[in-house]
């Protein structure tokens, strides 16, 4: 800002000593210190004020972007959840070739899965069995 350099301030300096005297330069140089001070104070307060301002706008702006990617997010779960009522409402539904239910007929139950692995072909285990077996099992030693 200016370009001062120490010969300049002794300039000063000398000047002040003559113009001002012995007496009040100290006075003077006290002063202007205490002025100096607080100015540095207050520029120290408003860049620290100016900081956290810009901090509270990148907050804000972070906090806008996550509630409008939670609202999409809510959207969409709506919309998995809106076309799986409708399928579920279709399920439902008696099918166009199946028999009134009303009628006395009776419409076929589903299918049931079947285990595929040699679990199924296994013999059941003893209830007792089956209960140390679990023991054991849970027992980490």
């Amino acid at each position: 800002m200016f370009d001062v350099g120490f010969s300049e301030l002794l300039v000063i300096g000398v000047v002040a000593l003559v113009v001002l005297g012995p007496e009040r330069l100290p006075r003077l140089a006290r002063d202007v210190g205490r002025w100096v001070g607080r100015a540095r104070h207050y520029v120290n307060r408003l860049r620290d004020e100016i900081d956290r301002e810009v901090e509270l706008g990148e907050l804000r702006r972070l906090r806008d972007e996550i509630e409008a990617r939670g609202r999409s997010v809510e959207d969409h779960v709506d919309g998995v959840e809106q076309s799986l009522h409708a399928t579920l409402d279709e399920v439902a539904q008696p099918r166009a070739g199946s028999a009134d239910p009303n009628s006395g007929s009776t419409v076929p139950a589903p299918r049931r899965r079947t285990r595929r692995s040699g679990a199924a072909d296994a013999p059941a285990a003893e209830p007792g069995k089956r209960a140390a077996r679990a023991r054991k099992a849970a027992d980490p030693a």
